[in-house]
């Protein structure tokens, strides 16, 4: 043997001695779960690691007197997106693994004692969209739910945790909650003991929360009368009309302005009662025929100049959740801000939402290769952004062209497909 081979023999020894170390190395994720009411290891947790592209639990570990744990998942695929997840006093909490190639992935895990006193949580801010066409009324409501407790608990009383009420008439109401990465969760509405009056079970943690009510109810133009409101107080909120000439009477509410190209009235209520836990909201007058102009158009990411004008005027929403830290009153002021949409075109393109919201509606069609296409896109896109491979700007404007697309999709119309981030971004 000569001393080349003997070399080569010595240093693929060596590859191979390595491999297995490289390998125990990311195989495994450990963490730390911690209470943030009490600043201390939380022992004897349950904690899961799922694969949500999957949608299947890959391990379970039990963390220690010091809050440690360990998951060993066989076949970790360090490309993959996956999330630590542990339900503690009634409420869930989670947190995506970031992989690093030092050595294991570290996932730190905040939980929190849950309470049930309301005290310290209340609606800083509340936005309902509503507007007549034809025979019916479709409204959205947004709350943003302020958990500003301290120390910081989840308001997670059994049973219910969210009251709200909407008109008897009104059809079955629909709720989602904004979860990770700005993901829509829909919840369950549970009927109350009285007619228009639903909960659901959704923990309200510290920080920010916001849940989303959309429903459908016969609309007369003589008029109609919308008392909504919620278990919580209410310090302020806004009001969008469609048809502007509309005739409105809601106490409180000053008007605000009309939106001429969509046909939108907007009302302002800066400062209701401190005991304020609902509005008072009478239409009346001729609905529309149709839907607000331009309500067609993709809800975001559009192309060209116009695109980007109607992204820059829009306000959207950008709140991280579960928050810890309390809001002081400029941030609050600014988290409203944020929060009240600009007049007219959020409420254009979110009408052909509403419109589906009609009890008896036909059934959803199945997913076609266009669409399954277009959200496997989106997924890859929002697991390289968890990892970190994505920038933030990037991660968002990819995110809205692939979700214009999707919408077109979903219209029945016939865009170019989309290859996934990760395809776009290699070399050709």
């Amino acid at each position: 043997m000569t001393s080349r081979s003997f070399r080569a023999i010595s240093c693929a020894a060596v590859l191979v001695a390595l491999l297995p170390v490289a390998a125990r190395a990311q195989s495994k994720v450990e963490g730390t779960v911690t209470d943030g009411s009490t600043n201390r290891p939380a022992a004897g947790v349950q904690v899961r690691m799922v694969s949500p592209r999957e949608g299947k639990q890959v391990a379970t570990a039990t963390t220690g007197a010091d809050g440690r744990f360990t998951l060993q998942p066989p076949g970790l695929d360090t490309t993959f997106f996956y999330m630590v997840t542990a339900d503690y006093q009634g409420a869930s909490y989670n947190a995506p693994v970031r992989f690093d190639s030092n050595g294991p992935a570290e996932v730190p895990l905040t939980v929190y004692d849950s309470t049930r006193s309301t005290a310290g949580v209340r609606i800083p801010a509340l936005q309902v969209l509503a507007g007549a066409e034809g025979a019916q009324l479709r409204v959205q409501e947004k709350y943003a739910i302020q958990n500003s407790t301290n120390p910081p608990v989840a308001f997670a009383p059994p049973g219910s945790s969210f009251t709200f009420r909407i008109p008897a008439k009104a059809g079955e109401p629909t709720v989602s909650a904004t979860g990770l990465m700005n993901t829509e969760l829909p919840q369950t509405p549970l009927p109350g003991k009285r007619p228009g009056e639903f909960s659901i079970e959704y923990p309200l943690k510290p920080g920010v929360t916001t849940l989303t009510v959309q429903y459908t109810m016969p609309y007369d133009a003589a008029g109609v009368e919308l008392r909504d409101g919620a278990s919580l107080p209410i310090d302020q909120a806004e009001l969008y009309v469609y048809p502007s000439s509309l005739a409105v009477s809601a106490p409180g509410f000053q008007q605000a302005g009309i939106d001429n190209p969509h046909q939108i009235e907007k009302y302002q209520a800066p400062q209701l009662s401190s005991l304020a836990a609902g509005v008072s909201i009478r239409l009346s007058g001729a609905s529309a025929a149709g839907p607000p102009p331009d309500s067609s158009q993709p809800e975001q990411g559009q192309s060209g100049a116009q695109g980007q004008s109607d992204n820059q005027g829009q306000g959207e929403v950008k709140i991280v959740p579960n928050s810890t830290a309390a809001l002081a009153l400029p941030v609050l002021a600014g988290f409203l801000l944020l929060l009240l949409w600009a007049l007219g075109v959020r409420f254009a393109k979110d009408w052909p939402r509403l419109k589906t919201l009609a009890a008896g509606g036909p059934a959803s069609p199945p997913l076609d290769a266009k669409t399954d296409k277009l959200l496997n896109s989106i997924a890859d896109l929002d697991e390289l952004f968890a990892t970190g491979k994505v920038a933030e700007p990037n991660y968002w404007k990819e995110r809205l062209e692939l979700k214009a697309r999707l919408v077109a999709v979903l219209k029945k119309t016939r865009p170019a497909l989309s290859d996934s981030h990760a395809a776009r971004s290699q070399p050709r």
